[in-house]
């Protein structure tokens, strides 16, 4: 249960605010002055990438579902950073995305997930030379840092094919955020951020400011109405280790609301009613922290199946996605018929979720769709 104390902006940025704000138009010696911001636009805002030159708009879009009109509407207005991954809708994203770069590749940052076998025939499909950020998706601990995946990634950027290097993650994700901060060895580290998350990783947050690590956020806002959608925007956003918003635009007008938030701080009543929706929804909002899968009898991967089926199938309305995620399991990892009588996971959950009956649901709903 969140302690509104807590909650509320004094405590989660309390530790963060000790460090100072941050300010992008001063270097380290505080000197003030103008960066250099790729697609600049005076409508959006900008923030620093740790140490580096690199600047990025507040949102950035999102790749799943990627529409070219979209694109180059958000993109005319500032946002200069698209996430993307080879999967998405069965491939139909990338393609939209390539027919985009035809034109504006030069007014954005390109964040790839590392989720495809040769990058060469990747880059021929984005009629690009190069991405900017290669982000390796780790939902396991003993994932991250993996030796395969850096030697990967020094040999593609002594090519030139890319330039620096990201972490995604949407299960276990404090212990996988914590592991990708200790090493040092990541600039951007982009995790599911909702909520009860943000509230969960409030040391790493501040780990990750002081070592000018970049906090990419993703899934920020299911079962956010607009309002607080644009609440909840802007209080990710009053978070100095938060470089950007990753969030996937399905319309103009959703995109001019985001855009408007932005420009606005975070008010004492938007955070009251945040911290009142938080407590009514804090059984139903999961915040992928992997605890019911370590504590599962039968080592079910709890969170995938839940992710496809909550997120691909019914959020983003992707039941190609879906179907893909949840074969992508080891069929005795997904086995909810061997729940039965068992509630270890509610009893470890730290939101209170009733986590088996959803699993069963979703093992349920997934096995309809294969």
């Amino acid at each position: 249960m969140l302690k509104r104390r807590d909650f509320l902006k004094g405590g989660i940025m309390a530790s963060l605010a000790a460090i100072s704000p941050l300010n992008v138009f001063a270097d380290e010696e505080g000197k003030k002055k103008e960066p250099k911001i790729l697609n600049f636009n005076p409508e959006m805002k900008y923030r620093r990438l740790g140490k580096t030159d690199i600047y990025l708009s507040a949102i950035s879009l999102g790749g799943i579902g990627l529409q070219t009109n979209i694109a180059h509407y958000v993109v005319d207005h500032g946002v200069n950073l698209i996430h993307m991954a080879h999967s998405y809708k069965g491939g139909h994203s990338i393609k939209q995305l390539a027919k985009f770069l035809k034109v504006k590749r030069d007014s954005v940052y390109i964040a790839l997930k590392a989720n495809f076998d040769n990058i060469d025939e990747v880059l021929d499909e984005l009629g690009t030379s190069y991405v900017d950020f290669l982000m390796f998706p780790c939902h396991d601990v003993d994932r991250v840092n993996d030796p395969d995946d850096l030697e990967r990634f020094e040999q593609y950027r002594a090519q030139g094919k890319v330039k620096y290097l990201g972490l995604t993650t949407h299960d276990d994700v404090k212990a996988c955020v914590r592991k990708g901060l200790e090493d040092g060895t990541y600039l951007m580290i982009m995790p599911t951020l909702n909520q009860p998350g943000l509230q969960a990783m409030q040391e790493e947050m501040e780990m990750a400011y002081k070592k000018g690590v970049g906090i990419m956020a993703m899934k920020t806002m299911k079962g956010l109405d607009e309002d607080l959608e644009s609440a909840f925007l802007k209080k990710v956003l009053s978070n100095p280790a938060v470089v950007t918003v990753n969030k996937a635009i399905s319309s103009f007008s959703q995109f001019q609301t985001y855009l408007k938030a932005v420009q606005e701080a975070l008010s004492y009543h938007e955070d009251v009613s945040l911290y009142r929706y938080a407590q009514q929804t804090h059984h139903t909002n999961c915040m992928m922290c992997g605890e019911c899968r370590r504590a599962c009898p039968n080592s079910n991967w709890i969170p995938a199946v839940l992710r496809a089926d909550e997120y691909y199938r019914q959020q983003v309305g992707d039941t190609d996605m879906a179907r893909e995620k949840f074969m992508a399991i080891p069929e005795a990892r997904r086995a909810g018929d061997g729940c039965a009588g068992c509630t270890i996971c509610d009893q470890i959950c730290p939101n209170g979720i009733t986590v088996a009956t959803r699993f069963q649901k979703a093992c349920h709903n997934l096995a309809k769709i294969v």
